[in-house]
């Protein structure tokens, strides 16, 4: 059979009979002029060697079979191989004489063109053995790395780029150096750490910790009284890298919740690289749609006259005039939501479906006057005819753009219409994966289907992947109930931005509905105030903040003063004698 040897030297091919012993791959291999001394055969590198006088066959070893020369171990093995060798010679005085009559070869010594009997590569470049290293021992890594064995020694020659399987820039084994700062034998730069020496400081401070101790244990024994301390021992991570890089072992917990991608590094590979674990991990960031039950708002208490007003218009075009509106009230501490008043915004309705926003000049004077009245944004109502699904697409992610500016409980209201003509209002709120998927845009601006969410990276729907999200996973129901308490705030005014606009005759027919009444019930009219605002009847910067305040805190200490300025102004537009 022919048997394969890996050494130092390289591989040698053996022919020995079937019926060999371990010894006589060692009689063979000296004969073929490789160093036994010291050295052991074995299956591979890890196992452990094999006995001079096991049989080839019964060890399991047959017909190319790869073996491996090792060292460490085999001293016993080549002593007894030395002594049948003695005894061979002894008897075979004349195959010995012829043997020593050959010239010796030496493997170190250099050819004309400049590499060695063991070299292995193309001329030009260099290895071990054809390097100017200056050591006492051979070492099987290129010239430019270390080892426990020549740490110490300089070596000079070029980088063995044949030997890296990395890209330019990086660093392995076979080409990193190691500063002469470090006493450990360790095989890895001057700034990264390994087990043997990331530990080094900690350990020279728990021997003087350890020295103080004995110190202060040696003055208590004195005494005759040793106390016994209980020792916890804290068990560490022995990460492999530099103080500056992260790695599993210490990177914090990826939040489920972020919206950004956590990086991993794999311990397989460079951060340009992949395997089969980043490839699951990857597949396990992809979103897996799901229902949400509790939304972030346990309840919305609208304010009946107000949602009153809002609906009677929409029914009243038959649901072929939709309308936005903002809802300004206040949040609780538990979440809910507390309706006083519906803004509506400049906009139109062309398709009878859908309507569009338009350019809104008094918008962020409008937040403020509210602000001053002590009340905030808490949700957005719209109306849309008979259809078969709740929110669309669209709404969906104007909803999340809401619920992300505004905060997690701002709500969304629907008025709608049934088959039977009857109008309904619901109030929603959409789940915390749609205001993730928003807040990373992973929405499309166009969306085709109504009933699904396109998407531009894949999500799991109950088990399918996908990129059109059904809109159901995403709308989360808001108990809606009627306020209880009266709101402060009294809608007699006309409604802003609705057709037939709001003129000066609207004014003076609330003037002369309100005569009798006090200043603080005239002013406590959110409308009112909108047109005050519009048509700049007052100052917002000196007036507004006054009146807001005294209807805020339900006086009409101030209010008496800017009546009777509206009461002149008003005056000159119908007649001062309608005031009699």
């Amino acid at each position: 059979m022919i048997i394969a040897v890996r050494s130092p030297s390289g591989t040698t091919k053996i022919n020995v009979s079937d019926t060999a012993i371990v010894k006589d791959l060692y009689v063979k291999l000296k004969e073929n002029n490789v160093d036994i001394d010291g050295k052991s055969i074995a299956k591979t590198p890890r196992d452990p060697p094999l006995e001079v006088g096991d049989k080839l066959s019964t060890v399991g070893i047959k017909s190319g079979d790869l073996l491996h020369l090792i060292g460490g171990s085999g001293s016993s093995s080549s002593n007894s191989i030395n002594k049948t060798s003695n005894s061979s010679s002894n008897s075979n005085n004349n195959n010995n004489d012829n043997n020593n009559n050959k010239k010796d070869i030496s493997y170190d010594e250099k050819l004309p063109n400049g590499l060695t009997p063991r070299c292995k590569h193309a001329v030009g470049d260099k290895c071990v053995f054809c390097s100017d290293a200056q050591g006492m021992k051979r070492c099987d890594h290129p010239e430019n790395a270390t080892c426990p064995n020549c740490q110490d020694k300089k070596f000079k020659g070029k980088r063995l780029k044949w030997l890296c399987n990395h890209p330019a820039g990086s660093k392995c084994s076979n080409c990193l150096r190691v500063g002469k700062n470090v006493s450990y034998k360790c095989n890895h730069g001057p700034t990264a750490t390994c087990v043997n020496c990331m530990d080094k400081g900690e350990e020279e401070e728990e021997e003087e910790s350890t020295k103080e101790n004995n110190k202060d244990n040696s003055e208590i024994k004195t005494s005759g009284f040793v106390p016994k301390v209980a020792v916890k021992n804290e068990v560490k991570t022995k990460c492999l890298h530099g103080p500056n890089q992260k790695c599993i072992n210490c990177l914090p917990k990826d939040d489920p919740n972020s919206i950004e991608v956590p990086k991993r590094r794999c311990k397989n590979h460079g951060i340009n690289g992949s395997c089969v674990e980043c490839i699951e991990w990857r597949e396990s960031l992809k979103m897996k749609l799901k229902s949400q039950d509790n939304p972030h708002a346990p309840g919305a208490l609208v304010d009946f006259q107000a949602a009153n007003i809002f609906q009677q218009y929409i029914a009243n075009s038959k649901f072929e005039q939709q309308r936005i509106g903002f809802l300004f009230g206040n949040f609780l501490s538990d979440g809910s939501v507390v309706v006083d008043s519906i803004y509506e915004p400049p906009q139109e309705c062309k398709d009878k479906q859908t309507p569009t926003l338009l350019s809104d000049p008094l918008g962020d004077k409008i937040e403020s006057m509210a602000s001053m009245l002590g009340l905030t944004r808490v949700g957005w109502i719209f109306s849309h005819p008979s259809r078969k699904y709740t929110m669309s697409s669209t709404e969906i992610i104007q909803a999340a753009t809401y619920q992300n500016k505004y905060g997690p409980s701002f709500v969304t209201l629907i008025l709608s219409v049934n088959s039977e003509g009857q109008s309904n209002m619901e109030a929603f709120q959409v789940s915390d994966q749609a205001l993730k998927l928003e807040k990373t845009g992973e929405f499309l601006t166009t969306q085709p289907d109504p009933t699904k969410c396109k998407l531009k990276s894949p999500v799991f729907e109950e088990g399918t992947e996908t990129v059109n999200a059904d809109t159901h996973f995403f709308i989360v129901t808001v108990p809606l109930k009627a306020r209880e308490d009266k709101s402060i705030f009294d809608i007699s005014f006309p409604v802003e931005n609705r057709i037939p606009v709001n003129t000066l005759s609207d004014l003076a027919s609330y003037k002369l509905e309100h005569k009798d009444v006090s200043p603080l019930k005239f002013f406590s009219d959110f409308h009112f105030l909108i047109f005050l605002l519009e048509n700049q009847f007052l100052d917002f910067q000196s007036d507004f903040p006054i009146i807001c305040e005294n209807v805020r805190s339900r006086s009409s200490e101030s209010l008496v003063g800017y009546l009777e300025i509206l009461n002149y102004q008003i005056g000159d537009i119908i007649g001062h004698d309608q005031f009699n």
